[in-house]
């Protein structure tokens, strides 16, 4: 069975087009104020993140000029950058393929996902998931399973992206009600060269090789550094992110990978990590990323057992961070104002 990128993708005369798509319900307050859509954060993020999974894969990055963006649902089929994209790719002279960072970036509607591949297809352009590393194939270079995988993961995203979304909503009051993690929390790393759960995410079939778990631990170590974890910090990632793949559905699990991200981002447009691990960059001090740290430790830790909370609750902490300070945090504060 054939996985991954084709032979020709790093060969010269291939055009590469990348697509990448950020929800309107996705957008935090940063992404909201900027109306160039390619210099949104999120959007800029999710460009690294397929330009470095193309680099390290030995593939030439995506060229500015072939980069198409959308701020739309990805349920929607009448989507103006994804039409340009295709019709780019479609109008290509040589050998060409589509970019996108994963099959929910592309679609979360698995008829119109299918419906906008066969054109494609038949005229040899695969439409390839750099960070998830599987591709739709082409009807001359057939991948059935591979093919199978990335549908599989489109209609995940599309049969929960409407449960999840209800399921967030309703869990805001509780999530209130409940006050928050209790403890410290670990990092996430907003500052770290790469992510580390990224990292052990694209590397983790490692761990079934001799010697393969000492070596993915220097490698997420290695990866992730400057401010990034230690050998030892690697150790404890494996432990916990092998604890909740097991818990979870692929789905489920790619939700909480995203809001992940997207909680990342918000610490690093603040500029301030809290729990940052001893000699990593933390940023300055920022009682905002204290309170988003609080309120959604319980998710972060066992999102098996807690609701996800909403990019509107979200704001709503960071614009009124004192009210969902702990009184710890509320008394180191004192009498300054923000």
């Amino acid at each position: 069975m054939n996985f991954g990128p084709s032979p020709y993708f790093a060969k010269k005369g291939t055009t590469s087009y990348g697509y990448f798509r950020l929800s309107t319900e996705e957008q935090s307050v940063e992404d909201t104020k900027q109306k160039d859509p390619k210099k949104k954060t999120s959007i800029k993020r999710q460009i690294k993140e397929v330009q470095d999974a193309l680099k390290a894969q030995g593939i030439p990055p995506i060229k500015p000029e072939n980069m198409f963006v959308d701020i739309a649902s990805g349920t929607k089929e009448d989507r103006t950058g994804w039409k340009a994209a295709r019709e780019a790719a479609m109008a290509s002279k040589g050998r060409a393929f589509i970019v996108v960072k994963d099959p929910s970036r592309w679609a979360r509607n698995v008829d119109a996902a299918v419906a906008a591949w066969k054109p494609l297809k038949e005229r040899g352009i695969p439409v390839y998931a750099a960070v998830t590393g599987i591709q739709t194939g082409t009807a001359q270079d057939l991948r059935p399973s591979e093919n199978f995988f990335f549908l599989l993961n489109s209609g995940f995203a599309a049969q929960t992206s409407e449960v999840q979304q209800k399921k967030a909503m309703s869990g805001v009051s509780r999530q209130k009600e409940e006050g928050a993690f209790p403890a410290k929390g670990t990092s996430i790393f907003p500052f770290a060269q790469r992510d580390p759960l990224l990292i052990f995410l694209e590397n983790r079939a490692l761990q079934s090789e001799p010697r393969g778990v000492p070596n993915l631990k220097r490698m997420i170590e290695a990866g992730s550094n400057p401010n990034g974890t230690s050998f030892a910090g690697a150790q404890a990632l494996l432990k916990r992110e092998n604890a909740r793949l097991a818990k979870l559905t692929p789905e489920a699990h790619q939700e909480w990978v995203d809001f992940r991200q997207r909680m990342r981002e918000r610490l690093l447009r603040i500029g301030s990590d809290p729990w940052a691990p001893k000699g990593a960059d933390a940023g300055k001090p920022d009682f905002r990323a204290n309170a988003l740290y609080r309120m959604t430790g319980l998710y972060l830790k066992d999102p098996d057992q807690h609701p996800m909370p909403s990019e509107d609750f979200l704001d709503d902490v960071e614009k009124n961070f004192v009210m969902f300070l702990s009184d710890k945090d509320k008394k180191r504060r004192g009498k300054r104002r923000v």
